[in-house]
């Protein structure tokens, strides 16, 4: 089987020929131990100094390389695509204060994480931006389509391949969530809804242009919660989210796309109302999600996308890797609707050797039908 089918047999319940593996995110860190050279997908630092250098052209060839060149290196079935910036977007760089802090034009003080490898915002700004002379146009544009075209075009016969909608406005300052909203949303939860069931028609316009470039699903989603539980309780989730979250896995049914949702936190709790809300497969599985049972409750009409945690791809050994593959392989594989992956994503300090070690116990033990007679006792879990 290709690739292709391994996915879209997971998505349908079937078993394929293995279990497909996919990733909804891979940091650049990875890419670079993989291929032996430097990246720029999501290269945090790296990719936004290149940017604020000039450097867009070559940024952009890179990535499209990169990504297909590390699919096919490390036989991956799944391979994401995003827009990229618009060729004539105005990166201004900002203000460099040291070494790890900058001020850009707005005033907002920007900080370096060495955790995560992020530049996040540290202070709000509120200084006038003087007009730049350009506007992203109200349909997407061909140079943003670049990435897009060419991983279709390499590997859109044999993978799957799968969009992230967004178009890049600049730098993402991470800023959390604030308290003003949580009050807003005890208040007037009903109103708060209206307003993200309203927005949430914008996701057609996002979606389409991908679907006719002919991939293959679109990832979407919105974080609903922390590790100890969601936000909002379930019946404050029944009016703020879930009529937002169900028009738009509607919108991706309607293009024709199966709906892969992204959600970190513990959301066991509402999982019945994402479930319910159309989701064809849920992907950022936290550990403390437990995923066996998941796939229990809810295993024959949803997909799950994860199984390893991502804290111990970081932070563990490969016999570590192995174990949690193996756990899942068995518990979650039989019957199809697994893809194996991070509970999140490949962050930026995972050993090369950590997921290699996940992907070769698949090769070993992930053709179906499972054979995994020896008892794997439940991993002890770490973190996310």
């Amino acid at each position: 089987m290709t690739p292709k089918q391994r996915v879209l047999a997971a998505l349908q319940h079937e078993e394929a020929d293995r279990v497909p593996t996919g990733e909804f995110a891979t940091d650049y860190s990875v890419i670079d131990q993989a291929l032996g050279r430097r990246s720029y997908w999501r290269g945090k630092r790296r990719y936004y100094e290149a940017l604020w250098d000039g450097r867009r052209d070559e940024v952009v060839d890179t990535m499209k390389r990169d990504i297909v060149d590390f699919t096919l290196a490390l036989d991956i079935d799944m391979v994401p695509v995003n827009l990229v910036p618009h060729k004539d977007y105005p990166f201004r760089k900002p203000k460099q204060i040291d070494d790890d802090t900058w001020e850009d034009e707005r005033g907002n003080i920007l900080k370096y994480s060495y955790e995560t490898e992020d530049i996040g915002l540290h202070k709000s700004g509120d200084k006038p931006v003087s007009d730049t002379g350009f506007e992203l146009p109200p349909e997407v544009d061909e140079s943003e389509f670049e990435l897009v075209r060419y991983v279709v075009e390499k590997l859109g016969d044999t993978h799957f391949v799968f969009c992230r909608p967004g178009r890049f406005g600049g730098l993402g300052y991470i800023s959390g969530w604030s308290e003003e909203m949580f009050v807003e949303m005890a208040e007037d939860p009903e109103g708060v809804g209206e307003r993200y069931l309203a927005g949430a028609e914008s996701l057609r316009a996002m979606i389409e242009p991908f679907a006719d470039a002919g991939i293959d699903g679109a990832a979407i989603g919105a974080d609903y919660g922390y590790n100890s539980g969601p936000f909002v309780s379930p019946q404050a989730f029944a009016k703020v989210y879930a009529p937002a979250m169900k028009r738009q896995c509607e919108i991706v049914h309607e293009v024709n796309l199966p709906c892969l949702f992204h959600s970190c936190g513990n959301n066991r709790l509402i999982l019945d109302q994402m479930v319910d809300a159309g989701m064809d497969a849920y992907q950022s599985i936290q550990p403390i999600e437990r995923i066996h049972e998941i796939k229990q409750l809810y295993g024959d009409r949803l997909t799950l996308w994860g199984g390893v945690s991502s804290d111990t791809l970081c932070r563990g050994t490969p016999e570590e890797m192995r174990h949690q593959t193996l756990f899942t392989l068995k518990h979650c594989a039989p019957g199809g609707g697994l893809i194996l992956g991070a509970s999140h994503s490949i962050m930026v300090k995972t050993p090369l050797a950590n997921y290699r070690s996940m992907l070769d116990t698949l090769r070993q033990r992930g053709d179906y039908p499972i054979n995994i007679p020896e008892a794997i006792p439940e991993p002890a879990w770490a973190g996310g």
